[in-house]
């Protein structure tokens, strides 16, 4: 297997594999896709998301594939305070000014307000100083132990070489938390977000690095 950082040409592959692993979280599933009326507009919905997520920040070298062969198994994007900042006008750049649309029909900008808030939670902690943004898993991979493999035999040691005390990451599932348990993470906050009357429950993780 290797690690490395994702390239230009591979953007529309990441993001079609992203917008696969999270189509049914629940973190999507029970806030904006009930502004949808169509699953078919919801589906195009979450492919250009990840389309313009993925773009901005393959631009700024922050996204990391794990491949076995030809094939990407997973993908990983992280942040840090020696890494870029990511502006809006980067998103607008890469592709941003096709999700407009969702800002009037589908209270877009609300749903970006709540998730940049759970993101930044376990980063605003003195111990967190590196987050995973995203980490998906291939469908076709899932059950290999991937998700687990891309965090312990890849993501922490390249941070760690990079000087990481920690990592942490919000997910929206209890099953997800188990997960990352298993690899040692602790959770640090636990809150309801809220989304136009509907709720989905957020979990804050980080995991410390210094012997």
């Amino acid at each position: 297997m290797n690690f490395r950082h994702a390239v230009i040409p591979e953007i529309k592959q990441l993001s079609e594999l992203a917008a696969r692993a999270f189509n049914d979280y629940a973190l999507y599933q029970k806030t904006i896709r009930q502004t949808f009326h169509h699953e078919a507009a919801y589906q195009q919905f979450i492919q250009r998301l990840h389309d313009v997520h993925l773009a901005t920040n393959v631009h700024q070298q922050k996204v990391f594939v794990l491949e076995e062969g030809n094939k990407i198994l997973s993908i990983v994007i992280l942040e840090a305070d020696t890494l870029p900042k990511t502006t809006t006008w980067q998103y607008l750049k890469n592709g941003g000014l096709k999700m407009l649309p969702y800002f009037f029909h589908h209270n877009l900008a609300q749903f970006l307000v709540m998730l940049d808030e759970a993101e930044k939670l376990p980063q605003q902690q003195s111990q967190a100083n590196w987050h995973v943004n995203l980490l998906a898993v291939s469908l076709d991979n899932q059950g290999r132990h991937i998700g687990s493999r891309t965090l312990t035999d890849f993501v922490i040691p390249y941070i760690k070489s990079k000087g990481a005390q920690s990592l942490s990451l919000i997910t929206n599932t209890q099953r997800n938390v188990t997960f990352y348990q298993k690899n040692n993470f602790k959770i640090t906050d636990e809150r309801i977000l809220n989304f136009k009357g509907q709720q989905v429950k957020n979990w804050s993780l980080v995991q410390m690095l210094t012997d």
